[in-house]
């Protein structure tokens, strides 16, 4: 038996009950979201159909169920995934082997370091790929359920649906993965590489979704003041404004006061013609979902790579 299977079974032996947890999640939440996209879609549907009838009544109380409540749980949940893998991945990928001395054990029994490390890698992220995209694909479903989506429905638009929805989940979990893996062995001890791959994770996600709007070209559209911000809530929102006489984009004056028209004299004052919102149409979905899921995995390349050349040279 090569080396390589040796290595493999050992690491699955090690981590068994992480995955056993993983795989109970999964299917707890994969579980909820089919309710979620069935019979509670359904219901939902039903209410809101009940309230556009009696929205004339003077009294017209709705029962629209646990779809709304349900969906921000899972889709939280979504969300919170790559946190999970993160706070796994720091305090048991790595970090625990080589502070118990696990790790020196199995590097003089025939498992090269880069080897031991390649292994360790492989089979979470080949775990972590397959039931993400399951999750994800289950999210999707679970989000376009309802069949009347004028209702009170999350718009794809929203952060965590818009995640949740799409492969940046997936890039995101193998990104957590990748922070564990270096930290691990950059810190040695579990406790605290815990932490710190948590914080980092936190700050590369927030990163990433805030460079996100960034990663192509957004739409402007620009109207009247008495049409509002056009686009506005219809989309990723980058800014909005006034326009003035020249077509420069400002910022809006603010205005205090309870007249309409007086606000709008105020911003003619300033200049202004019309306001104005650059934004992601819905057209830019995947797009976005696609770039930001190729930064995200180009991170979680580069951090594997610092692994290895970290491992390499700490065991010669």
């Amino acid at each position: 038996m090569s080396t390589l299977s040796v290595s493999a079974r050992w690491t699955f032996r090690l981590h068994r009950w992480a995955l056993v947890v993983w795989a109970v999640l999964v299917a707890a939440v994969g579980g909820l979201l089919l309710w979620t996209a069935g019979p509670l879609a359904d219901k939902a549907d039903r209410g809101w159909r009940q309230a556009q009838a009696c929205s004339r009544l003077s009294r017209c109380v709705v029962d629209m169920g646990l779809f709304h409540t349900m969906y921000g749980l899972m889709t939280a949940a979504m969300v919170l995934l790559p946190i999970l893998v993160a706070a796994w991945a720091g305090a048991s990928l790595t970090a625990r082997d080589l502070e118990s001395g696990t790790a020196l054990t199995a590097w003089t029994q025939g498992v090269s370091p880069l080897r031991w490390l390649a292994v360790r890698l492989a089979l979470p992220a080949g775990v972590l790929t397959v039931s993400a995209t399951l999750l994800v694909v289950l999210h999707r479903y679970a989000w376009a359920a309802p069949e009347d989506r004028t209702g009170p429905y999350t718009r794809w638009w929203e952060p965590f649906t818009f995640h949740a929805n799409g492969p940046t989940t997936v890039a995101a979990c193998l990104a957590a993965l990748a922070v564990g893996a270096l930290t691990g062995l950059l810190v040695r001890r579990t406790l605290p590489a815990l932490g710190i791959t948590v914080a980092a994770s936190a700050v590369l996600l927030g990163g990433a979704h805030w460079l996100m709007p960034h990663l192509r070209t957004p739409v402007t559209e620009v109207g009247p003041f008495r049409d509002g911000y056009p686009g506005m809530y219809t989309g990723v929102e980058v800014s909005h404004g006034m326009v003035t006489r020249t077509g420069a984009h400002i910022p809006t004056p603010d205005c205090t006061a309870t007249d309409m028209n007086a606000c709008l004299r105020l911003f003619e004052r300033h200049g202004g013609t019309g306001f104005y919102t650059t934004f992601h149409p819905a057209s830019h979905y995947w797009p976005l979902q696609l770039s930001t899921t190729a930064l995200l995995l180009v991170v979680t390349a580069l951090l594997t790579a610092a692994s290895f050349v970290v491992l390499r040279r700490r065991t010669g």
